[in-house]
């Protein structure tokens, strides 16, 4: 970073617009006695610390212990105009006394004079980034050995059909080793070189799964010593919450002795729920612990931050809340619409506190007979949520009382959900006749994803009814 201009109107609104942009870097401005004067929201959380508690206090208020390291380096960058680059402190933090490792780098800001003005902080924490590292590196390894202890053959592909991933039962079938086929295009591994036919066929089917279907078929692939072995292959694909295929899925199972293999084939299919449901799962605790750090930080800001980070943290609730459900389930295919949505509801009234005490939220919808489809599952459910959270925050005046009120139900064959009230109505100047709010955009955007159709009431009626129609296509029956 180059010396800068302290005293610009332009610098200032441009470091306003650094600091307040999502980094994994802290970064600060001191001016001459130390002070903080910016500080990001990365930084000020590792000194645990709101950024308000920083403004105006000097780096010996907030970090006492360390400030008899850091003085010397401020002094050399503030007097000398010397940068301090890429050196490595061990911090005591406020609060809780543990130790953390930083990596920092100071420079000087200059003024319009030539005189060093203040100090650009830019900081990593070590410690916390090792952390991450190591948590991500045991969820990995926890996951191959989820993979390794299974019976059936497993892999994972890129959409190109290269191979990225497999389980320790097919490579040692083959004889070979994982460095000898990971990389490859998938009909180019060991199992397949026996034959271009089998070759050409695969090649074919990975195209087809990358366009979203699902192939099974009975295959005989090459196993050590230039043996044989007949499979039960099937080859899918794997989306995200947007539907996009991500990857692709092989599996298979030795069908060489159909009759005397029965109970492995069992084993298997086992096996596979409890890859799937171990997905699920770890899915939903990732959720969960977004939605706890989006808590968090909604702890330390303002009031109408807090809500904007509370309405995140439903959101993802509501993501995590499908997860759940499927994690239950021993059919990952689909997802049961009523029960989700009384989970959804007394998730939502634990979320609004208080409020529950004046306004009812009442579900009806039966507990079976209304599946929706996997790909739908997180479009419905944020879809559900932004209408129920905008009824309580919005369809009632402080202090009145009232009902909100959510029903599921088949008709003509297609799945209709209703969000309604009692309240006051939309206002004439409503979001919903623009489209300016972000959750009325979310919505409007998953109703075109799920090409279903959505029907609101008039602004300045008293009460409102909200109708989501879900096409014929994903309901199941």
């Amino acid at each position: 970073m180059e010396t800068a201009d302290l005293g610009s109107a332009f610098w200032h609104a441009a470091m306003q617009t650094v600091f307040l942009a999502d980094s994994p870097v802290g970064k600060a401005v001191l001016d001459r006695d130390h002070r903080y004067v910016l500080i990001n929201e990365t930084l000020a959380s590792f000194n645990g610390r709101s950024i308000k508690d920083h403004i105006g206090r000097t780096v010996a208020e907030v970090l006492p212990e360390a400030y008899l390291s850091l003085k010397p380096l401020l002094d050399q960058v503030i007097l000398q105009g010397r940068a301090a680059g890429n050196f490595r402190i061990t911090v005591v933090m406020p609060g809780d006394g543990r130790t953390a490792e930083w990596e920092a780098t100071y420079l000087p800001i200059q003024m319009p004079g030539g005189e060093v003005g203040g100090v650009y902080v830019q900081a990593v924490n070590l410690t916390a980034k090792l952390l991450a590292e190591r948590a991500l590196a045991d969820s990995e390894k926890q996951l191959r050995r989820v993979l390794d202890s299974l019976f059936a053959f497993v892999g994972v592909m890129s959409p190109d059909g290269t191979l990225v991933q497999a389980n320790r039962a097919p490579l040692e079938a083959a004889g070979i080793d994982a460095n000898d086929v990971i990389g490859k295009p998938f009909w180019d591994t060991y199992w397949w070189s026996y034959s271009d036919k089998v070759q050409d066929w695969l090649r074919a089917a990975c195209q087809r799964v990358a366009a979203g279907e699902i192939v099974r078929e009975d295959v005989v692939v090459r196993m050590a010593g230039d043996t044989r072995m007949a499979l039960d292959f099937m080859l899918v694909p794997m989306r995200d919450d947007d539907g996009v295929i991500t990857h692709l899925i092989p599996s298979a199972i030795d069908i060489s002795d159909r009759q005397a293999a029965q109970m492995r084939i069992e084993s298997a299919l086992r096996e596979r729920t409890v890859l799937l449901q171990e997905v699920h799962h770890r899915v939903k605790n990732n959720l969960q612990i977004i939605a706890s750090l989006l808590r968090l930080q909604s702890r330390a800001a303002s009031p109408e931050v807090a809500l904007a980070l509370q309405d995140s943290e439903n959101r993802v609730m509501a993501m995590a809340l499908t997860h759940q459900l499927l994690y239950e389930r021993t059919d990952f295919s689909a997802l049961e619409l009523g029960p989700y949505l009384k989970r959804l509801s007394g998730s939502l009234r634990d979320a609004h506190g208080a409020l529950m005490n004046r306004i009812q939220l009442r579900v009806d919808a039966p507990e079976d007979g209304l599946q929706i489809e996997l790909t739908q599952a997180v479009p419905v459910a944020l879809i559900v949520n932004e209408l129920i959270t905008n009824a309580l925050k919005h369809a009632f005046t402080p202090h009145q009382s009232g009902l909100v009120q959510v029903t599921a139900a088949r008709q003509d064959g297609e799945i209709k959900v209703t969000v309604s009230d009692d309240g006051r109505g939309l206002p004439a100047d409503s979001p919903l006749s623009h489209g300016s709010s972000l959750g009325f955009s979310l919505v409007t955007l998953l109703t075109q994803q799920l090409n279903a159709s959505l029907t609101w009431p008039e602004p300045g009626r008293p009460g409102a009814l909200f109708v989501l129609k879900l096409p014929k296509g994903s309901a199941r029956i």
